[in-house]
């Protein structure tokens, strides 16, 4: 009797526990599916900048001074250029760039002659600067450069049928030294205002004191320029 009971206690356990070990046994546990990658926008020309600038040369173009028959020469000492740049670091970036510099004219009209002369100064940097921190939202800066300036001297003259012209055209070496500070407007732009100094030790020009070719050409100026940055 004992046995039997003990039997049927057996069956029923196994009973009441075999439906919670199927059920334990048919349960899957939920999908948890892999988490998409957080996006990240790629920067195109991260570090790149634009630049422009204006000039103003306070010291005398080439042929300022000249003066033939009571006429003077027109002249312009304001400049302008623009170029690209990088920022390598917070602190150092560079740039390459192309500036007009200064301009002269000169002309004689009269029955007897018809003259024209002009020569136009280009330079064409690679300048490096140092940005020496930020300050009251100013940052102070100084430069070099090395590059080459470029003088073009066009010569035309019509007198009782003739006519003539002449081209002198002349490349040299020149370098640039600068300091000035520049002042974060937007985002991605900011101005800056400074000094700049070029020179090129071996371009001709003309002393109208002496009449005589010279070697040195230089200009001291004062530039305004804008820069954005293409990030």
């Amino acid at each position: 009797m004992i046995s039997t009971l003990r039997l049927i206690a057996a069956f029923a356990l196994v009973a009441v526990f075999t439906p919670s070990i199927a059920w334990a046994a048919d349960y899957e546990p939920p999908i948890i599916p892999d988490q998409a990658p957080e996006f990240v926008p790629v920067e195109v020309g991260s570090g790149w900048y634009l630049r422009g600038d204006i000039g103003y040369s306070f010291n005398n173009t080439p042929w300022e001074d000249f003066d033939l028959f009571g006429i003077s020469v027109d002249s312009t000492r304001f400049g302008a250029g623009g170029g690209f740049g990088y920022h390598f670091s917070d602190m150092v970036r560079g740039d390459l760039t192309l500036n007009f510099l200064s301009s002269d004219r000169f002309g004689i009209a009269t029955p007897e002659i018809n003259a024209s002369w002009e020569n136009q100064v280009w330079s064409g940097m690679a300048s490096l600067y140092l940005d020496l921190g930020t300050y009251s939202g100013l940052t102070p800066y100084v430069g070099v450069g090395l590059g080459s300036v470029y003088s073009r001297n066009t010569v035309d003259i019509l007198s009782g049928g003739f006519a003539a012209g002449a081209v002198d055209n002349q490349a040299e070496l020149a370098y640039s030294l600068s300091v000035g500070a520049s002042y974060k407007v937007g985002t991605n732009s900011s101005v800056d205002i400074g000094y700049q100094y070029v020179s090129s030790p071996d371009t001709q020009f003309l002393n109208t004191s002496t009449l005589a070719l010279e070697d040195g050409l230089d200009y001291h100026q004062i530039k305004v320029g804008f820069r954005y940055d293409l990030w």
